[in-house]
Formats: structure tokens, sequence, C-alpha cells
């Protein structure tokens, strides 16, 4: 323990804390249409097209129920009930950043840890895996800390009928929530079992609890692979590379560009160096030794593996904030007063989520100009060639519009050039997967598409600089529809293939 328990769930020691984090963390969401994560579209679809095949059973599409990315709907479908259309978005968002502060709170509270590293934790929610918009992996985090509370109780020798039910249900929260939730949680067991050497019958008595879940994941797994979901394993940065700051940060966090990320990963570390020099007298009564095992464990699996494998990018890198963030709870806090203390995570958090926001206001500003004129130009169910010839932002950092062209099918029901729909792991699915004619991947490489590739749709939605659009209008194949912004929106002429 951090010598921090007396804060008790009260207006002073958590409920006010808890109140600033959640305000803080949803004012980046509150100032824009367009939130900067690039996978949001194409979730947002999802649910659109779950629709479509509840309505139409004799429709292209079909529901995978059983699917371990199916948790992460539920927020969806929430946000598209309360605010249809690209406000969802925004909204579900908003949902996964409330869900994270409150799980990081509860956390903090359940090991008696201190609320104001909870509210600096919180602000990790603001790394480049929400950013890349892996939404269902998002939502297995509340999953896992529920697994990790339970998973380091006290062992109690009796046997009882609830410690079955816990731990089957905590399982299969991690499988619906995503895969690699699971799969971490399971390792995780294995480690901290071993490690506080519990007894094996007791180790066997819960693997017998949470069993069910493993069967069907055999059952599930080769079926997946099966839908094409494999791919290479790819390293892009070995293991010692990346010991480095900048890659650090840009783990930790990774969604700006600029010096902001740097500023608040230094208060993050300052915090913790300063946390372990006040109390080094008495270090090892003052950390939280399963939280920091936990932090080790996360850190392992970021330093160690692949950057991708079976077709999921950032494999190794979407643990480092998870890792980050059980760093800072299990830490003892700075030997500060507690109002001291909590005005100046407030005042950390407040300057990060309030830049962030002014940051995401220039993105839609500038980056995003024209998207919405194009959505509210285009007519309903037609089919729609995404192209982003832009690529990379000056304010955000991977590939912020790389799914932008999906608000097509949120808005308008459009059939796209690429959908989720085409993944097996999705909650839905096409029926069947006929093969493509046009040319594959032209949302990441817009410039192979070819002449005969835009006869397969009726409209392009591009995202391109000034030059290029004119020199798109000018296109004999291509009538332009807008003509303002980044993205535009073109009607393509009748092309014999």
């Amino acid at each position: 323990m951090d010598g921090h328990v007396g804060e008790r769930w009260s207006s002073a020691g958590r409920l006010v804390p808890l109140a600033a984090s959640c305000l803080l963390v949803v004012v980046p969401f509150l100032s824009v249409q367009f939130a900067p994560i690039t996978d949001l579209p194409q979730h947002l679809a999802q649910i659109r097209l779950f629709h479509e095949a509840i309505t139409d059973p004799d429709g292209p599409y079909r529901i995978q129920w059983l699917t371990p990315y199916l948790l992460g709907y539920l927020p969806l479908a929430l946000a598209w009930w309360l605010t249809p259309g690209t406000a969802a978005g925004r909204t579900a968002m908003l949902i996964l950043a409330l869900l994270w502060v409150l799980t990081i709170h509860w956390l903090a509270f359940r090991r008696g840890r201190a609320a104001a590293a909870a509210m600096l934790a919180g602000a990790l929610f603001y790394n480049h895996a929400t950013y890349w918009g892996f939404y269902s992996f998002a939502v297995g985090w509340p999953a896992f800390v529920l697994w990790f509370v339970l998973t380091t109780r006290p062992e109690d020798e009796r046997f009882r009928v609830r410690e079955v039910a816990l731990y089957l249900g905590a399982a299969w929260l991690l499988y619906l929530g995503h895969a690699l939730w699971l799969a971490a949680g399971l390792a995780w067991f294995v480690v901290r079992s071993a490690l506080a050497r519990t007894p094996l019958r007791i180790v066997a008595r819960r693997v017998v609890s949470f069993a069910p879940v493993l069967v069907l994941v055999a059952v599930w797994y080769p079926r997946m692979s099966a839908g094409g979901f494999a791919s290479p394993t790819l390293w892009v940065t070995l293991p010692s590379g990346r010991l480095s700051v900048s890659w650090i940060v840009d783990t930790t966090l990774g969604g700006l560009q600029g010096p902001l990320e740097y500023g608040m990963v230094g208060v993050l570390a300052g915090w913790i160096a300063l946390g372990l020099y006040h109390h080094r007298e008495q270090l090892a009564a003052s950390l939280d030794r399963d939280l920091c095992l936990a932090a080790v464990f996360f850190a392992a699996l970021a330093l160690l593996l692949p950057d991708k494998h079976q077709n999921t990018i950032g494999f190794a890198t979407r643990w480092e904030p998870i890792a980050a963030i059980m760093l800072v709870l299990g830490v003892p806090a700075p030997a500060w007063d507690r109002t001291f203390r909590t005005a100046l995570a407030t005042a950390a958090v407040a300057v990060f989520t309030v830049l962030t926001a002014l940051a995401w206001v220039r993105f839609e500003r500038d980056e995003m100009a024209g998207l919405d004129e194009s959505l509210q130009s285009l007519p309903g169910n037609a089919r729609v060639l995404g192209l982003d010839y832009v690529k990379t932002s000056a304010i955000i950092k991977g590939r912020p519009f790389l799914q932008g062209f999906a608000y097509a099918q949120v808005v308008r029901g459009s059939e796209l050039n690429f959908s989720f729909a085409e993944f097996a792991p999705m909650a839905v699915v096409y029926k069947t997967r006929s093969p493509r004619p046009w040319t594959r991947g032209l949302e990441w490489f817009p410039e192979r598409a070819t002449r005969s590739d835009l006869s397969y749709f009726d409209y392009a939605l591009v995202n391109a600089e000034t030059r290029q659009h004119a020199a798109l209008a000018a296109s004999p194949e291509l009538a332009p529809l807008t003509g303002h912004g980044r993205w535009r929106l073109y009607r393509i002429r009748t092309i014999p293939r």
C-alpha cells in the first residue's frame, strides 16, 4: 500500500477527483464533430450493417454472435441509439473514455492508491491504440481489471460455487472484449500464480472454472484463420530498438504530433520518480506489488512481441499504455498534502486534455474540411470508392484519414471498396467472400487506382490537396460535386469495363 488508504470514497478523497477526471477526459470529444480516430467510421458502419442483417435476413450480411470482438459493439450500439449518424462516433468514444476513467479510479480505490495517481493514469486513454480506433481492444481493458482484481485476491482453500461463476464470467468478458485480452489474461494468470506460489489444486480449480471459454476458443480460432485473418508476422522495431525516449513516448501516448506528449510523459516520469524518492525508506511497504508486477508483465509484452501478427497491427505496442497505467498506480504517490497532490494532477490533466482538444479542432477545421459537405451531397445506397491521397497529418500521428470514407456507409448506407465486414472476426461479416474485381488495398494505396477500378463505383470520396483535386476535376472520368476543402465528392461517369 502507498500510505493513502485513508482516502475513502468521499467527496474530498475520491468523488471530486473522479468527477474532475470525467469532465476533463471528454473535453476533446465535445470539441469536434469527427474525432480523429482512424477505424471509428468502420466500427460505426458495423452497427448499421447489424441493423441491415436483422431487418433483411436474406441480405449479404450475417451476424457472428460468438465473435471475440462483440463486447465493444455494445457502447457503439448505445451511441447509435442515442445519436444516430456521424455524431454516434463522438458519443461512442466519449462513453469509452468515461468507462476507462471509472475503471482506473475503481482500481485505485480497490488497491488503496492515491486518487491523484488515478487522475494522471486516466489521461493515458489518449494513446495510439485509441487514435487508431482499436475499439474492441479498448473495451477489453475494464474486463481485464475485473480479472486482475479476481486473480490477486487472497487464496481460499475452501471451494465455493461462487468462485466458479466469477472466474467463468470474468474469462467470458475477456473473450468477448478481445481475443488478445483473453490471451493476456491467461498469461497473467499463469505468471501471477507461479510467482505467488499458488497451490496447484487451487490453480486447477480455477482453470476448470473458466475451461468452457477455452473450449470456445478452440472452436472459434480455426474458423477465424480459415476466414482469411492470418497474415505474416512482422517486426518493424526490434526489441533492442524499443528503449529510446521517442519509442516510449510514441507507445505510451503516440497520438499527437509535437511536444505535448513528451511533456505529459515527463510529468508521469517525474511523478513516479518523486514517489519512489519520497518513500525510499519504506519502499517495499509502499509499493503495490501486484500492480507493479502487472506493469512489468505488460511492458515485457510491449518489448518482446512482434509489431504485427494475425493481421493485427500494434500487436506489441498496444500494451505499453496499460503498463504505464499499472506503474503509475503501483508506485507510491509523492508524499505531498493530498489537496496539493490532487490540484497538481488536475492541472496536468487539464493542460493535456485542453491542448489535445485544440489540436483536434485544428485537425477538423484544416484537414477534415469538406467531409461533411461531401456526405450531405452523396445519394443513399450508392457504390463509393474512398481514396486518401494525403495519408499523413501534420497534427495527428498515424493514418487518421485511412477509413474516413467509411462515413459514407454510416450515414448513407453506401457500398464501399473496403469494409470491416471482410474481416473474419467482426460482428457483422459477408455471408460469402466473393472476389473483388477492383484493385485491393486502395484504402492504403490510392495511387494504385486504375481507370477500370472506377467503373465499379458510382462516386469517389477523395481526400487530397488542392493541386491534386484540380487534376482529378479535369479528368474525363470524374465530375466534381463539391469544390471546397480537402475532402471532395466526385460522380464517376460511365466507364466501359
